[in-house]
């Protein structure tokens, strides 16, 4: 997941929004002053409702929120507050399994 917005809201945003959170299931992977690239694991495919929240609770901030489950489901989600509206985009594919990736690799 990438996140970006001003500073104030970059640093409020994570600080109460990844409270419940262990060092199991959240890791910031990169951070800046306006920005954080972070790994979030969650059950099956993304809290989307927890997402679009985040764009009516920070509005200066641009989510895009990339993802993968076992059995292949995936996709990305971006949304944005930043031009007084909320804005999303979504996009959903098929990949390959965890069954089906280890049996494709295999030497």
């Amino acid at each position: 997941m990438t996140i970006t917005a001003d500073k104030e809201q970059i640093t409020q945003l994570l600080e109460n929004e990844f409270k419940e959170h262990t060092q199991d299931t959240f890791r910031v992977l990169k951070r800046g002053v306006e920005a954080v690239h972070c790994k979030v694991w969650s059950a099956w495919h993304p809290d989307f409702a927890w997402l679009e929240t985040l764009l009516t609770k920070y509005t200066s901030c641009w989510v895009k929120n990339v993802w993968l489950v076992e059995d292949g489901e995936a996709g990305v989600w971006i949304g944005t507050a930043r031009k007084g509206k909320v804005e999303i985009r979504s996009l959903d594919w098929e990949e390959m399994s965890i069954e089906e990736e280890m049996y494709r690799y295999r030497v």
